[in-house]
């Protein structure tokens, strides 16, 4: 076919002789205020090994390849490289993990404290049932104040809180290196975890980040890295729950009249405590213990990063295993999220909608064609349907009666 446009600018035709062997150039123009250059035409191998081919030619000249398919034409984009960061530093992400540490070991102290503390808590919590409607934020602020825990407090109990500590952290830990080490693996420029502190008497962090800079050069890097970290945060929340379910004690089940804070059971908790330790006897559940707690949060933080949307570890999942078919994905679940956000419980709302201003949708990798196979395909749907075994609606419910599935906090909180 003879080429609708030919430039003559030399660049243009030093990136035409890279691209001659592997792909056939029928058209060609330059985009983006002439910073990127677009040859549609025909791949003449297959689309992984054109990326793989014509990346490292692009390499020496600051650029790097897209692979796209539209209007039944290959279409190769020839665009600027991000520019390259300089060595990242690590005094920020130690700093960070210090005081989260702090902070998830004072939660661990406030679930162990006994005596005029934890007297003055239940009193505190008692007072809160008169107002059933207060929102969660004011009942965590409330909570950690009613409880006057001192720095001395603190420190003649802090390895009471050592337990809950290297759990919940170990679990949050691994699932961030999982994806660290997925990255680092396709040569991607990524930050080391930062651990994110936040005091409040149930977990005292909200999770941990990386942040990777580089674009994802195939569905099947986004599909690694994406999946890595839920997986391998899965395989140390599984094993703390069994070892807090071993340790598990029973208590009766709250009704209005009595004080506590319920945390409702995911399928895959339920699952594991009549495994672990059979059926409970009537009116009473499971008294919640350190590990339990962890292993239970562990669960939660999956499951929300495993909802298929926006850049979520399930988005990156989703959006790897079905092209740009991944949007009716997200669209089914993020309304069925907001109609039990709606009509159930408000829990995850302020995350839905964060979620909605990050857009639900999932950018592409650079070569956006080579399917992910077979293998990764059905891992992927397998590990999307997780979802639903590790998720509740109704995560926490405070002072009120417990349905089926519900466990109790030790002290209670």
């Amino acid at each position: 076919m003879t080429p609708d446009f030919i430039p003559s600018d030399p660049a243009i035709l030093a990136l035409e002789d890279d691209i001659a062997d592997v792909f056939a150039i029928h058209d060609v123009r330059v985009q983006a205020g002439g910073r990127a250059v677009r040859f549609a035409g025909e791949f003449l191998r297959s689309p992984a090994l054109v990326f793989d081919t014509v990346a490292e030619r692009f390499a020496a000249r600051d650029r790097i390849p897209v692979l796209r398919r539209e209007g039944g034409r290959d279409i190769l984009i020839a665009q600027p490289a991000p520019p390259k960061r300089g060595r990242r530093r690590v005094r920020i992400n130690v700093l960070l993990f210090a005081l989260t540490v702090l902070s998830v070991l004072y939660a661990g102290v406030m679930m162990n404290l006994s005596g005029p503390a934890a007297a003055a808590y239940d009193a505190a919590l008692t007072r809160l049932a008169v107002a059933p409607d207060a929102d969660l934020s004011a009942r965590l602020a409330c909570s950690l104040a009613s409880k006057g825990v001192t720095g001395s407090m603190f420190a003649a109990n802090w390895h009471a809180g050592l337990p809950f500590m290297l759990a919940l952290l170990g679990i949050l830990g691994v699932h961030e290196f999982g994806h660290y080490f997925a990255a680092r693996r396709y040569k991607l420029d990524t930050s080391l975890p930062y651990f994110l502190p936040f005091p409040n008497p149930f977990t005292g962090t909200l999770g941990a980040v990386i942040r990777i800079d580089s674009p994802f050069t195939s569905r099947k890097s986004l599909f690694d890295v994406g999946i890595a970290g839920p997986l391998a945060g899965l395989a140390v929340a599984v094993p703390v729950l069994i070892a807090g379910l071993a340790q598990a004690t029973f208590l009766p089940i709250v009704t209005p009249e009595t004080s506590g804070v319920v945390f409702n059971e995911p399928l895959l908790f339920r699952g594991l405590a009549w495994l672990v330790i059979g059926a409970r006897p009537a009116g009473m559940d499971i008294e919640m213990n350190p590990l339990l707690m962890a292993g239970w949060w562990g669960l939660l933080v999956t499951a929300i990063n495993l909802l298929p949307v926006s850049q979520l570890d399930g988005g990156h999942i989703n959006y790897a295993v079905f092209g740009r078919a991944h949007r009716y994905v997200a669209w089914a679940m993020y309304g069925a999220a907001v109609l039990v956000a709606v009509t159930i419980s408000s829990s995850y709302l302020i995350m839905l909608v964060l979620i909605l201003f990050m857009g639900l949708q999932h950018p592409p990798a650079l070569d956006d064609i080579t399917d992910v196979g077979r293998f990764r395909r059905v891992l992927g749907i397998g590990t999307l349907l997780l979802f639903f075994v590790l998720v509740t609606p109704v995560p926490l419910q405070f002072m009120g009666g417990v349905g089926a599935g519900g466990s109790l906090c030790g002290l209670p909180f």
